[in-house]
């Protein structure tokens, strides 16, 4: 289907487009690497755990992406998702790339 049907149906909620229709990247014109880096960039807005971001890093680091770009796509998401939630997603981001957030970040005590 052709972008403009497929946004037709998705500005309709068309019942005939799944969750799962829509999660491969098959035939889209997205890259691996740029449909794992748009799909980190939604999970920075929406927040999540750990384990979503591990999933997500994952997924972008086999698709060819790498750490700085993982991080300059946190700091580039600041000025849509706010601090907080970047805070929360280079959190989540550390913890996905094996860093222990109890001597990477240390608390202000």
């Amino acid at each position: 289907m052709d972008h403009l049907e497929l946004l037709r149906r998705l500005a309709i909620d068309d019942d005939r487009l799944s969750g799962e229709s829509l999660t491969e990247p098959g035939d889209g014109p997205l890259s691996p690497k740029a449909l794992a880096l748009a799909r980190l960039g939604a999970l920075c807005g929406v927040g999540g755990t750990d384990a979503s971001f591990s999933s997500a890093v994952d997924a972008a680091i086999r698709a060819g992406a790498t750490g700085p770009e993982l991080v300059h796509l946190v700091v580039a998401v600041v000025p849509v998702v706010g601090m907080p939630r970047a805070v929360a997603a280079a959190q989540h981001l550390a913890v996905a790339l094996g860093l222990d957030l109890e001597t990477f970040v240390p608390s202000d005590s």
